[in-house]
């Protein structure tokens, strides 16, 4: 009998009090609750700290949480900044399981001398784990190339059914997603300030990363060159709020620097949004979902800005090409993965 339909215990440790919603904690949260509503008992550990950067006491405070259930899944956030204490509480008899979202030397920020020292730290860990659980086969060749690893598994975000979006006139892009760097803010409002002579209106949803912080006085730096109301700072929105705000959109865009796979490409196809992702990176597998057909949108280089100018004009000016790209995000909709299927997927790879 497989583990997905065996009722399993397991131990999800993950941090505790970040400062915003990311890709990340929603990932954890919906991946709890399908577990949790497949009739399998999850003991949450939320694990305060300034992690990557978590003091000894906080490393102290995830070492017990490790020992707490036989079989633990582990947010890498945590897990790769502390290996030797994977080491032990895998040396003391507990199956650990890293859940890697993001590499830690692939946030944009970071010194030569901090990456370094994160992806030294993360390899280790890695090695150290019973096994890795990434969320995409593009984030599992990243961490084969990056590590030269084995033991790396692909368990794809879910989707939550939802409402068609109405859309907006004049047409409403829309960034959902912490306002760091890596998420390629910057690009995409230089690449606007080129469109002005076309009717659109854009927002930016989303708060500061600790790493963000000035970064996103930049930001609203360049938006104050638009006239009032053509591009908004929402700020974090959750609920209703964020319902209201996806209701209205018309193309996500998510050109960023990297990504292992950008769940808001998916959520946005959940309301039939195409969008445009950033080649090399994870996004493009979520966009595509590995199939053949008409693309929901398209892939740019996200380090040229003429090229991005270029797809929005003509997606903004071709009704023809909004109405197809329209077609194949309300296609996809009902092939897209669901949080139930992420948790069976999980379940058939730790406990087999």
């Amino acid at each position: 009998m497989s583990g997905a339909s065996r009722s399993m215990e397991l131990g999800l440790v993950i941090p505790g009090a970040l400062p915003g919603p990311s890709g990340g904690t929603i990932y954890n949260h919906h991946l709890a609750a399908a577990l949790g509503e497949a009739g399998h008992r999850v003991a949450i550990s939320p694990i305060r700290g300034d992690w990557p950067n978590g003091s000894p006491a906080d490393h102290q405070k995830l070492a017990l949480a490790l020992r707490q259930e036989p079989v633990v899944v582990v947010d890498g956030l945590m897990a790769s900044a502390a290996p030797e204490t994977i080491r032990a509480a895998v040396d003391a008899g507990t199956t650990v399981w890293v859940l890697l979202h993001l590499p830690l030397p692939a946030e944009t920020g970071l010194t030569d001398q901090e990456m370094k020292a994160f992806a030294a730290s993360e390899e280790a860990a890695l090695r150290h784990a019973s096994g890795v659980i990434c969320t995409s086969q593009w984030a599992r060749d990243d961490l084969i190339r990056r590590y030269g690893l084995d033991r790396v598994h692909v368990v794809p975000p879910g989707t939550e059914p939802a409402k068609v979006a109405a859309g907006t006139t004049p047409p409403h892009l829309m960034m959902l997603g912490s306002l760091t760097p890596r998420k390629n803010h910057s690009m995409v409002l230089s690449t606007l300030a080129d469109l002005t002579d076309l009717p659109w209106t854009a927002s930016l949803v989303g708060g500061a990363s600790p790493l963000g912080s000035s970064h996103v006085a930049t930001l609203h730096d360049q938006a104050a060159s638009f006239e009032p109301g053509r591009v908004t700072f929402p700020g974090v929105l959750q609920g209703p709020a964020l319902d209201a705000e996806w209701a209205r959109a018309d193309l996500l865009l998510l050109p960023s620097l990297a990504e292992t796979f950008g769940m808001v490409v998916t959520e946005g196809l959940a309301r039939g949004i195409p969008g445009v992702v950033g080649r090399g990176t994870g996004a493009v597998e979520a966009l595509t979902g590995g199939a053949a057909g008409e693309l929901p949108g398209a892939v740019v280089d996200p380090h040229d800005s003429q090229e991005l100018a270029a797809v929005l004009r003509g997606w903004l000016t071709d009704s023809s090409l909004r109405r197809s790209w329209r077609a194949a995000a309300l296609s996809r909709r009902d092939t897209l993965p669901t949080w139930a299927n992420t948790a069976t997927t999980l379940l058939e790879i730790i406990h087999p």
